[in-house]
């Protein structure tokens, strides 16, 4: 009874230090350290004393921040020996308590319990372990909670000792209480990463070295000249000054007795960390280092502030990084890195995969220990055929993408190594089958096969992506793979997939020339013999004696070759019709036409061969070891076989790509290539046919029917209708050759040949012609150039001399109003009229004038404003009818015309209704001069932006002249209706629906005369219907209402054939038109329709009286 009251005491104690308190928050430092001292003396009256707390004369604590920690320190060892003596007595009263269930431990925490306990040991790492580490030693402090790293701003400052001791202590206290089994979970499993920290901080920092004398050192350091060691003084200092932590006043000096006290300390807690490392959860010790390693690197980017973190020091990295690789080459150290990585978070799971995890693994195990080449091989050595295990024991998907991807990092961190103990351990079955004896080769089992190829599978196609570099090593068993295709094929089996994804996989993403020669080298050859020398030692080969046969599980033996087991006639069609589906499949026309040229190329070489047959095989000479003749013999006959065997493999290809659509199509395309081989040929050819060789259809059939094919595709693409010029710049080399073969003893390819010379002597010509006249359009193009560059001298020096006569002008213009002002002031002088009667003086000046003459008076005046009141005088006698102003029209008319040319605005409008006014007296040159002004109103650069206005007033002031006209309007309908159709090219929304309302006045008061232009006006009108401006839209129903306004029942005689299309036009609108203001018109333009067809069918019935007058 008395044990559990003091484990329940020991549990309050903990409690009290993480319950909450009655002091008041305030600033975050006071406040914080407040709240410490507070615990801190309760706890310690709740203790009776028993733990001593320093403090200074004035009751002020000297530490309050690591008191906390000691009492947090007493209270977890107080705890931990209770739960011990707890666990004693239970052992000594074993039935005490019993119960029919299972018997709960008597050490055992609540979760209540270890929540406070948790947050007790929380404490003791944020307050005791954190604050005393260097910089970048441990997971970087802004990487932290915000409150934590507001707390670390405002740490009371400790001397270097001091920081040790602190650090120490924690971490001693921390140790001793994760022995016990209770407590040993909650310190070790959530703060395993600082503990790693802080146990490398004191193990592995390097030391000051002591000073030699101890007195000598100490005068020094009264004197504050420390010369001993200063260089790392003076880093330690800044390290620490770095952390907010201040060194103290005086400098700290190395003794040799405290050197001895941190040495010794240094290797009891090396041998700690080895312990925990080795002997703690390898996944949760993996993770930790793998975060430490790549904590406190680069900086920290805010909203608005950059903070840079000083990066971990050497020492500190590299001892992380020696851990983290005596864990990975350890036993299980590979899947121990798996997990750990995996236990970060989620993306575990072959449905929900965290592919920057698997990329991280695949980092860490790509990236060995910095050290010596022999380093490097131990570590291949030791991870590598971990590596492959997960890769083919593991049945997770994760783990063998996982390695998939190790093995791409492992490959490109070092070709040579990673082939030697990793690729080479993959591909060991398919090395064997390539060796010389054929007795290596059959002892590969089926099951070796399978795992093999499913391997590559997995690692090729399935968790890499294409890449060039890593799909090369896949060099030197691709040959072996295509003959494993090549067998399983045309049968069932379930590696008949796999191998043909890695194979169309390999030749879709290798490079062209690559992929052309390992089909070459197996198609004709079957083996590497064919390749060029760079690729021939990479690339294994079967050896001659093996073939590849069905396996009793699905998939393939290897078995000895027999004579008798199968013709190769049949092997080689089979293989032909397997590199048709494989070049199929890779889905690159240019690759088959290169294969097709190929091919051809080699047909050209039988045909060589042909004329210059091998000599026969030597006789056997007797005295001679007739065994050896016979072996030479034998070797000559095979030589002799395979070439044969090859030769009639490159016509079987050519029979099968001959008969291909696609391909003659594509062959077209690369005529480049195509004329260059068929050149050769011809060349050939022609020099053989020239020589003294007799040539002729029974010594040389193959010869013939190459040529023959060659001319026929020559002449298929030279009668195409987009031959190049290039072409046939390329084909004028063999002419000389085409001229020679006009007299080959076939008459087909003598009748090809000289057609084909014809036709390109003809081409040649024209060639030549054509570079001639390039060369005189060239030197046109340079005569041109000159005298454009002459015409724009020219132009410059005309504008040049206008703007000197334009500021003449201005100048005289200038003087003139000088002139006429001086006069003025003089007049003004001499009669002294005051300033404020101006106007008195000119009205005086007007007496005994006319209306007209006062008119004239204004506009000669050089103030603007008083010339446009006089045109504006002119044009209201125009409109009176002023009899003087009639009798002097013709020179009204000119004044209007010339002003024209003036660069005001206002000016310029006005002498637009002026002309308005004069149409009655001259229509012909009004409306010549307003439709001019109308069309060409952009081409005033003096208008700027008022120039859609001024077109505005125009076309307002051309409507106005059609009603001064009246029942004359019809003889100018063309050159009205032409202005305002040009309009609608306007680049202004503005002046295109002006342009059409003006343009439906126009048409109101032509009437019948619209006839033969109502076609050309419903198209006009139709095209603006679908105008993207809803104003211009809104006009054209305008229009047509006017229109059909203006003709009344006459509609049905001047619109007959149009009439009919306009009403479903407006229907048609109806449904489309989204504008409320345009449908109105629309609405308004088919009942007047309606008004019309009712007008016509509708007898008008009027009553008459009748007066009879009787007598």
């Amino acid at each position: 009874m008395a044990s559990e009251d003091a484990l329940g005491k020991a549990h309050r104690l903990v409690s009290l230090l993480v319950t909450p308190t009655s002091v008041q928050p305030g600033e975050p430092k006071t406040w914080f350290l407040n709240l410490l001292i507070q615990k801190t003396q309760d706890y310690s009256k709740a203790v009776d004393g028993s733990l001593l707390i320093a403090t200074s004369k004035d009751g002020e604590h000297q530490q309050p921040v690591f008191d906390y920690v000691r009492c947090c320190v007493h209270a977890l060892v107080n705890l931990k020996l209770e739960l011990i003596n707890a666990v004693e007595e239970a052992k000594k009263n074993p039935t005490e308590g019993a119960t029919k269930g299972p018997k709960l431990e008597a050490d055992a925490l609540s979760i209540s319990q270890q929540k406070s306990v948790g947050s007790i040991l929380e404490m003791m790492i944020v307050l005791g372990v954190l604050p005393n580490l260097l910089p970048g030693v441990g997971v970087a402090v802004h990487k932290r909670s915000e409150f934590l790293q507001l707390i670390f701003k405002d740490l009371p400052k400790y001397s270097i000792l001091e920081q040790y001791r602190q650090l120490v202590f924690t971490l001693d206290s921390l140790l001793d209480l994760a022995s016990h089994r209770s407590l040993s979970g909650l310190v070790l499993t959530k703060h395993m990463g600082d503990i790693l920290a802080a146990l490398v901080q004191i193990s592995h920092a390097p030391l000051m070295k002591p000073a030699e004398k101890e007195e000598e050192a100490e005068e020094k350091d009264g004197e504050h000249n420390v010369e001993v060691n200063t260089e790392a003084t003076d880093a330690v200092d800044k390290e620490f000054t770095k952390l907010n932590m201040d060194p103290s006043a005086d400098k700290f000096v190395m003794t040799a007795d405290l050197y001895s006290r941190l040495s010794a300390d240094q290797q009891r807690y090396a041998k700690e960390l080895t312990r925990i490392v080795v002997k703690s959860y390898q996944p949760t010790i993996v993770r930790n280092l793998i975060v430490l390693a790549g904590s406190a690197k680069g900086v920290k980017a805010g909203i608005k502030t950059i903070v840079f973190i000083k990066p971990a020091p050497k020492w500190f990295s590299k001892k992380i990084s020696e851990l983290l690789t005596e864990r990975l080459t350890a036993e299980n150290g590979v899947a121990n890195v798996i997990r750990g990585v995996l236990d970060m978070g989620g993306g575990d799971s072959e449905d929900n995969m965290d592919w920057q995890k698997v990329g991280l693994v695949a980092t860490v195990l790509g990236s060995p220990p910095e050290g010596n080449y022999a380093s490097v091989e131990k570590y291949y050595e030791l991870i590598c055929p971990q590596i492959i295990d997960i890769l083919n024991n593991q049945t997770d998907k994760v783990y063998q993408m996982i390695a998939c991807a190790s093995i791409k990092a492992v490959t490109e961190r070092s070709l040579i190594l990673s082939r030697r103990y990793l690729l080479d351990a993959i591909m060991e079955p398919f090395i064997r089958l390539a060796d010389r004896d054929e007795k290596v080769g059959l002892t590969v089992t089926e099951q070796e096969l399978d795992d093999c190829l499913k391997s590559l599978f997995k690692i090729f196609v399935i968790g890499t992506d294409p890449c060039v570099i890593f799909l090369s090593n896949l060099d030197r068993v691709i040959l072996l793979l295509l003959e494993v295709h090549a067998s399983i094929t045309f049968g069932v089996s379930h590696l008949r997939d796999p191998v043909k994804q890695i194979i169309t996989r390999y030749l879709k993403h290798m490079s062209s020339e690559t992929t052309l020669d390992v089909i070459r080298a197996w198609a004709l050859d079957g083996s590497a013999c064919d390749l060029p020398e760079a690729k021939r030692s990479r690339m294994l080969s079967l050896n001659k004696d093996l073939v590849f046969g069905n396996g009793e599980e699905g998939g393939i033996v290897v078995k000895a070759r027999t004579s008798a087991e199968q013709s190769f006639y049949l092997t080689d069609d089979e293989k032909s019709i397997v590199i048709q589906d494989l070049l199929e499949d890779l889905k690159d026309p240019k690759m088959v036409v290169d294969f097709y040229l190929s091919l051809t190329a080699d047909l050209t070489g039988i045909m060589t061969d042909e004329v210059n047959p091998e000599p026969e095989l030597p006789p056997l000479q007797p005295g001679c070891d007739v065994e050896k003749q016979l072996l030479e013999i034998e070797a000559s006959m095979d030589k002799m076989m395979n070439k044969m065997r090859r030769n009639l493999m490159v016509i079987r290809l050519l029979g099968l790509y001959s008969e291909d659509k696609t391909l003659q199509d594509n062959l077209m395309k690369e005529s480049p290539r195509m004329i260059k081989f068929i050149g050769t040929t011809v060349q050939r050819a022609a020099k053989l046919l020239e020589s003294d060789a007799v040539v002729d259809e029974s010594s040389c059939v193959m010869g013939t029917q190459s040529l023959n094919m060659s001319l026929t595709i020559l002449s298929l693409h030279l009668t195409q209708a987009d031959v190049s010029s290039d072409d046939w710049k390329r084909m004028q080399e063999y002419t000389s050759d085409l001229k020679v073969l006009c007299g080959h003893p076939d008459p087909r390819i003598s009748r090809l040949s000289s057609q084909l010379y014809q036709l390109v002597c003809a081409q040649g010509e024209v060639l030549a012609h054509t570079n001639v006249m390039k060369e005189k359009t060239k030197e046109i193009q340079a005569e041109t150039k000159k005298l454009k560059a002459k015409a724009d001298e020219l132009k410059s020096q005309q504008k040049d001399s206008e703007n000197c006569m334009m500021d003449e002008r201005k100048k005289q213009l200038k003087e003139k109003a000088e002139s006429v002002a001086a006069a003025k002031a003089a007049r003004k002088k001499k009669v002294g009229l005051k300033e404020e009667e101006p106007e008195m003086q000119i009205l005086e000046d007007k007496e005994g004038m006319s209306a007209y003459e006062a008119a004239l008076y204004d506009v000669k005046d050089p103030l603007l404003p008083v010339r446009g009141h006089g045109i504006i005088e002119l044009n209201k006698l125009v409109e009176n009818k002023d009899e003087e102003t009639l009798e002097h029209i013709s020179s009204v008319f000119q004044l209007f015309v010339d002003s024209l040319e003036d660069d005001d605005t206002y000016i310029y409008l006005s002498c637009i209704n002026g002309l308005v006014s004069c149409a009655r007296f001259e229509p012909d040159k009004v409306l010549d001069i307003l439709t001019r002004e109308f069309t060409q109103v952009y081409q005033r650069k003096d208008l700027g932006d008022k120039a859609v206005e001024a077109r505005t007033k125009i076309g307002e002031a051309l409507v106005r002249f059609t009603k001064e006209l009246g029942e004359v309007t019809p003889k100018y309908k063309n050159l009205l209706l032409n202005a305002f159709f040009g309009a609608a090219s306007d680049p202004e929304d503005l002046v295109r629906a002006s342009s059409l309302s003006n343009l439906g006045e126009v048409c109101r008061n032509i009437k019948f005369s619209l006839g033969p232009i109502a076609g050309e006006l419903m198209m006009h009108l139709e095209a603006s219907a679908r105008d993207k401006a809803v104003e211009v839209r809104r006009a054209a129903a305008m229009v047509l209402t006017m229109v059909l306004e203006g003709l009344g029942r006459d509609a049905f005689t001047v619109l007959e054939q149009y009439l009919r299309d306009i009403h479903r036009s407006l229907r048609l609108r109806l449904s489309t038109e989204t504008d409320e203001v345009a449908l109105t018109h629309v609405n308004l333009a088919l009942d007047e329709i309606d008004k019309i067809v009712r007008e016509l069918f509708t007898p008008h019935l009027t009553q008459e009286p009748r007066m009879f007058v009787t007598n």
